[in-house]
C-alpha cells in the first residue's frame, strides 16, 4: 500500500475484445479486487477517526495522488475527556470521528486512460476509561482502555457508470458496499499542565495509543483486520495579551506536535510521521452568562508529512 500512494493501476486492455458477458464477468472480478484492496485501506485510515487526539479538528490533506484536487483525504473529530473528581481520579474520554478517503482507480484500454474515484466514508466512535496517577502537582500518568465501533461505506456507483461507458458493458452488478468495524485497545499518556501567576500556561503530553479493529458486520469480506498505532508528543502554550473581548481577557495560543504512526494508517497515507503547528486565540468565559464553559479556543493548524500537507481548524471549550 505504501507504493500505491492512494492510487491504483488496473489494466482492462483486451476486455472489449471478449464477448460482452465474459467482459462483464472479468470486469466484475477486476473491479471487485480493486474495491476490496482499497476497502482495506479505508479501514486502515479509519484510525484517524478512532485514535483520540488533543487537537481534535477538521483536517484536509493533499497527498498529491489526485492532481487538481486539494481534498483527497478529509478527516474531522469531536471529543474530549475529564477527570471524575480529585477524590476519585477515574478519567473518562469519548471521541467521534469522520473520514472521507478518495483513492483513484486508473483504467487503461483501447488507447484511452480514465481516472475513476472510489469514495470511501468512515465514521468511528471511541470510548475510553482510565485512572490518573498524580506524580506531582503538575504531572499525571494516565493509562486507559478503549473500545471502538465504526462504519466504512463506499460509493462505487459513479465509478461503475464510468467504467460501463469506458468499455461498453453492463455494470449494474457493481453495487455500493460497506461494513461495520469494531475493536478495542489501550493508551498510556504522560500529561503536564501548569499555569503561572502571570496567566502564562503550558500543557504537554506524550501519548501512545494502540487500537485494533476488524469487520464485524455488513460485507465483511471487503475488509481485513487493521491496527492503528500512534505515538504523539504534543504541547500547547497560552500567552496573555492584555486585550479583552466582550470584557473578558484574551490569550494567544500556540501549538506544536509530532506524531509517529507505525500502524496501517501510516502505510496508506505513505508517511509514518506527521508534524503539526497551530496558532489561535482563547477567551476566558468564567463569570459570564455561558453555563459550565470556562474557556473557548479557536486554533488554525498546518500539518506536514513525508509526501503530504494539509490544514485544519479546531474549536474547543474547557469546562
Amino acid at each position: 500500500m505504501r507504493a500505491a500512494r492512494l492510487g491504483a493501476m488496473v489494466v482492462f486492455a483486451g476486455l472489449a475484445l471478449a464477448a460482452p458477458v465474459q467482459a462483464e464477468r472479468d470486469l466484475n472480478d477486476l473491479f471487485g479486487i480493486a474495491v476490496k484492496r482499497y476497502s482495506q485501506g479505508a479501514l486502515a485510515v479509519m484510525g484517524f477517526a478512532a485514535v483520540p487526539s488533543e487537537t481534535a479538528s477538521a483536517l484536509i490533506l493533499d497527498t498529491g495522488a489526485n492532481p487538481g484536487r486539494q481534498a483527497d483525504f478529509v478527516a474531522a473529530q469531536l471529543g474530549g475527556g475529564f477527570r471524575w473528581s480529585d477524590d476519585l481520579p477515574v478519567y473518562l474520554e469519548g471521541y467521534i470521528g469522520y473520514n472521507r478517503y478518495d483513492p483513484v482507480l486508473v483504467l487503461e484500454g483501447q488507447g484511452q486512460t480514465s481516472r475513476l474515484p472510489l469514495k470511501w466514508t468512515s465514521v468511528a466512535a471511541t470510548g475510553g476509561i482510565g485512572y490518573e496517577f498524580d506524580l506531582s502537582p503538575y504531572l499525571v500518568l494516565r493509562p486507559l482502555a478503549h473500545i471502538v465501533l465504526g462504519r466504512v461505506q463506499t460509493d462505487t456507483s459513479v465509478a461503475a457508470k464510468k467504467i460501463g461507458d469506458f468499455i461498453d458493458v453492463d455494470v449494474n452488478s457493481l453495487k455500493d458496499g460497506g461494513f461495520t468495524a469494531g475493536g478495542g485497545g489501550a493508551s498510556l499518556a504522560l500529561y503536564y499542565d501548569r499555569r503561572f501567576e502571570n496567566d502564562y500556561e503550558v500543557d504537554m503530553s506524550l501519548r501512545y495509543t494502540y487500537l485494533h479493529f476488524e469487520p464485524i458486520g455488513g460485507d465483511k469480506d471487503l475488509g481485513t483486520a487493521s491496527d492503528a498505532s500512534t505515538l504523539t508528543l504534543w504541547s500547547r502554550q497560552r500567552f496573555p495579551t492584555g486585550k479583552r473581548l466582550f470584557n473578558r481577557p484574551v490569550r494567544v495560543v500556540t501549538e506544536a506536535s509530532m506524531s509517529y504512526m507505525p500502524g496501517d494508517q501510516g502505510e496508506v497515507l505513505n508517511t509514518d510521521w506527521l508534524a503539526q503547528i497551530g496558532l489561535g486565540g482563547e477567551i476566558d468565559l468564567v463569570q459570564t452568562w455561558v453555563p459550565w464553559v470556562t474557556t473557548t479556543r479557536l486554533v488554525a493548524r498546518y500539518t506536514k508529512g513525508e509526501y503530504l500537507e494539509g490544514y485544519s481548524l479546531g474549536l474547543a471549550a474547557s469546562f
